[in-house]
Order: structure tokens, then C-alpha cells, then sequence
């Protein structure tokens, strides 16, 4: 990617054609995103919890899934050329998509948190294994945030190139730990191992919904990277490379020493492989670059929210409250969390999806018109009413009735697009009856 990719992030304009770029290139980001630490532990709970057929179908589908809705919200970031915050306007309004940022901006934070956490504790384990050494965690992960987030107070120009590194390197170490299931077993002896009683997962709707909790967000906010396509077809390219192939392969194989160790925690099955120190110093980089992106993310997110001077001050607190959540303990409610965030997101994502499809997402210029229109307007009840009604579905699938599509996620997705849809189609005829109806009043008089 261009070196000024990061630095002139667009926020508050259409992207110039020079900046485009590959599909290639926005899927190797989306691969770098995907790769954390967080996301390679809940694959080994999903594999150890369903079992290797069913685990592994789990992330495949999930992946496919985030794909396909990838595809959708990335498309309209290429077509508009403008960032999720501005695309947010058009359906939610000015004040609405302020709130939804804040959404995001939360969940950003959280993220960093959660990796943090993960990241100290995987570090914990490494340098016992290397060197030997017995540190606290909180100094772990006190290090590790204070780190991440000092890189991106004076040095994020650098983290495209280092992801293009640390993520070969990762996926390296996951291939090895691949080699090592298949030495411990054949292929079809693994394929029919069954998962734990006791693990977290066995239920597989309620696995892929955490699976799309995990990475949906990254989907609903698809047009930041998006925008910066050449055409279309980039961002297919982009989402089912990440996504539906290498992303999720690259879990599975993060996923399989669970089944033979018996332990869901994925640096301590790297050490019984015997991968310490090559799994460590992989672990650190890739931890590092994506985290990063992650608090990023999130002081984008704020800067859009609360206007300083000074941006960096954002990035610091965001930093600051992330560390702080990872060393009160935010691991220990992360799968409750993730299925919180697959209920909260993907209807956000299905209501904009729709709306640009209903009103012109085809032309550029209509898109950044429709947003810069909706600033007019602090909020648009349509649009809440079909997040509210996807969110309220996806929960009550989550923990108290049945899911209709097996994944609660996409329940609420789909109950999103189908609500706003159907609210936008019977506006036009109660406007319409209630402008008739004032006018026969009128013409009585």
C-alpha cells in the first residue's frame, strides 16, 4: 500500500483516485486484522467445544459469512467513497450516526482491551518458557498496551510494511502447529475427534454467532478500507480472500492443537509443540501490528465524536482505558461479550446496506450527497426502529428463544434489512395518504 495510505485517512471527504488501490492489498489488512490472539483462542474453544468437523465447519461458515457481508457494505463504501461514519448519516442522521460511532468507538476500545489481556498472558507463558522468568501479568500487559499505544503516537507509518511481515511469520507458526496435529494423528482420525463435554461451545448457531462477533465489526466498518479500492471487484477480492479462505484456514489450524492437547489456550499448545520462542516473537509482532490498527480505529472513531486539538490525546486515553479494561480482568467476559457485539453490529450493517441499495448506492456522487442530506436531520426513526428490531431478536435468540437461522448474528441482520426495507416502502404511501387526507380537511373548510 501507498505510504500515505494511514496517515490522510479521508475522513471527512471522498477518496482522490490516486490513492486507490488493489484488492490484493486491502485483503493483506484484512488478513493482518483477523490474525489476533483473541480470535485464534475463541477458535480453539469452538474446535475443542463442537469437535474437529463441526468446529471447523463453524469457521468456515462464519467466514463466508462476514465475507458475503463484506462484499455488501464494502461495495458501498467504493461506490460512495466515503467512510462508515458518513455512510452511517445518510439512514441513521447527523446525531444518529454520532451515536453509532460512539458504538463502535466502544467496541474498538474493547477489542484493545480484550488483545491486551490475551497478550499478556501469552507473554507470561513465553518468557516462562524461554527464559524462564516469573513476571506478573499486569506488568505484561501494562507493557504490551503502553507499547501499542505509543506506536501509534509516533509511529504508525510503519505498521503496513511490519504487517506484511509478522503475518507470513504467524501464519508459518499456525502451519507448523497444522503438522504437528497430522504427525499425532492421520487426517480422517482427526477429522472424526468430538469435542469436550465441559467446553465452552456445544451448541453450533451459538458458535458462529461469537465467530461473527468477533470479526463483524471489521464488516460493518468495511467502507474505511473499502473506499480506497480501484473498483468493485477489489473488494470481492478483498473480503473472500481475508475473510472466506486464508483468515479462517489460518484459524483452523490455530484451532486444532485443542483437540489433542485438551487445552483451548493457544500459547500454551504452541509451547507443548514446542514452539516458544519462534511462536512468541510471532505472537508479539503480529499482536502488536494488529492492535495497533485496532486503537487506530478507535481514536478515528472518537476523533469524529470530540473535537481537539490535539489528536493524540485521543489515542492516549483510548490506549490508556484499553490497558486499563485488560488489567481489570475484560478476558474473563469475553465469549458473553463477543455474543453481546454479533447481536449489537450486523444490524447496523443490514439497515445501510439497504438503504444505499433503495436510494443509489451506484453513483459516487449520490452517496456523498445522501450523507451530507442526512446531516440535516439528528435522527431518522426508520433506521433505529430496524437496528432496534435486529438487535432485540439477534439477543433474545442469543439467550431466550429459538434462532431462525441457526445463528443469532444473522437473525438480526436479516430482521434489520427486512424492517428498515419494508418501513421505507410504506413511507412514501403514509406520507402520501397523509398529505391527502390534510388536503380533503382543507378543501371541507
Amino acid at each position: 500500500m501507498r505510504q500515505n495510505f494511514f496517515p490522510d485517512n479521508h475522513a471527512r471527504g471522498a477518496v482522490p483516485p490516486g490513492e486507490h488501490v488493489s484488492g490484493l492489498a486491502i485483503g493483506v489488512v484484512l488478513i493482518g486484522m483477523t490474525l489476533t490472539l483473541p480470535m485464534f483462542i475463541l477458535t480453539g474453544e469452538v474446535m475443542s467445544g463442537l469437535g474437529a468437523a463441526a468446529g471447523a465447519g463453524a469457521v468456515v461458515l462464519a467466514g463466508g459469512l462476514v465475507a458475503v457481508t463484506a462484499t455488501l457494505t464494502g461495495l458501498v463504501g467504493v461506490r460512495t467513497r466515503l467512510s462508515t461514519y458518513s455512510i452511517l448519516a445518510a439512514p441513521f442522521g447527523r446525531l444518529g450516526a454520532r451515536c453509532l460511532t460512539a458504538l463502535f468507538s466502544v467496541v474498538a476500545v474493547g477489542w484493545f482491551g480484550v488483545t491486551v489481556g490475551f497478550f499478556g498472558a501469552a507473554l507470561d507463558l513465553a518468557v516462562q518458557d524461554v527464559v524462564g522468568a516469573d513476571l506478573p501479568f499486569w506488568l505484561h500487559a501494562l507493557g504490551g498496551g503502553a507499547f501499542m499505544t505509543g506506536t501509534v503516537l509516533f509511529g504508525f507509518r510503519g505498521i503496513a510494511a511490519l504487517n506484511r511481515v509478522a503475518a507470513p511469520l504467524l501464519a508459518l507458526v499456525l502451519v507448523w502447529a497444522g503438522v504437528w496435529v497430522l504427525e499425532q494423528m492421520p487426517l480422517e482420525d482427526f477429522i472424526e475427534l468430538r469435542g469436550r463435554a465441559d467446553g465452552a461451545f456445544s451448541d453450533f448457531g451459538a458458535a458462529v454467532s461469537a465467530l461473527l462477533g468477533a470479526v463483524f465489526a471489521a464488516a460493518a466498518a468495511m467502507p474505511d478500507l473499502a473506499r480506497f479500492a480501484r473498483r468493485g471487484r477489489d473488494v470481492c477480492i478483498a473480503a473472500f480472500v481475508s475473510f472466506a479462505s486464508v483468515s479462517a484456514a489460518l484459524s483452523i489450524l490455530a484451532g486444532a492443537p485443542s483437540l489433542i492437547t485438551g487445552d483451548p489456550d493457544f500459547m500454551a499448545n504452541l509451547i507443548a509443540i514446542g514452539l516458544g520462542a519462534p511462536a512468541a516473537a510471532a505472537l508479539i509482532l503480529a499482536t502488536w501490528t494488529t492492535n495497533v490498527i485496532n486503537l487506530y480505529a478507535a481514536s478515528l472513531s472518537l476523533g469524529r465524536l470530540v473535537r481537539l486539538r490535539r489528536d493524540w490525546v485521543l489515542t492516549l486515553l483510548a490506549g490508556a482505558a484499553g490497558t486499563a479494561l485488560a488489567l481489570a480482568g475484560v478476558t474473563a467476559a469475553f465469549i458473553p461479550l463477543l455474543m453481546v457485539v454479533g447481536a449489537l453490529i450486523p444490524p447496523v450493517a443490514g439497515v445501510y446496506v439497504v438503504h444505499f441499495l433503495m436510494r443509489g448506492a451506484g453513483d459516487a456522487r449520490a452517496g456523498e450527497e445522501a450523507a451530507q442530506g442526512a446531516a440535516q436531520r439528528a435522527f431518522r426513526f426508520s433506521a433505529f426502529a430496524a437496528w432496534a428490531a435486529g438487535s432485540a431478536v439477534a439477543l433474545a435468540a442469543t439467550y431466550v428463544t429459538p434462532s431462525m437461522t441457526g445463528a443469532p448474528a444473522i437473525d438480526g441482520l436479516t430482521i434489520s434489512m427486512a424492517v428498515y426495507a419494508a418501513l421505507n416502502r410504506a413511507a412514501p404511501a403514509v406520507s402520501k395518504a397523509v398529505s391527502k387526507a390534510v388536503a380533503g380537511k382543507r378543501h371541507s373548510l
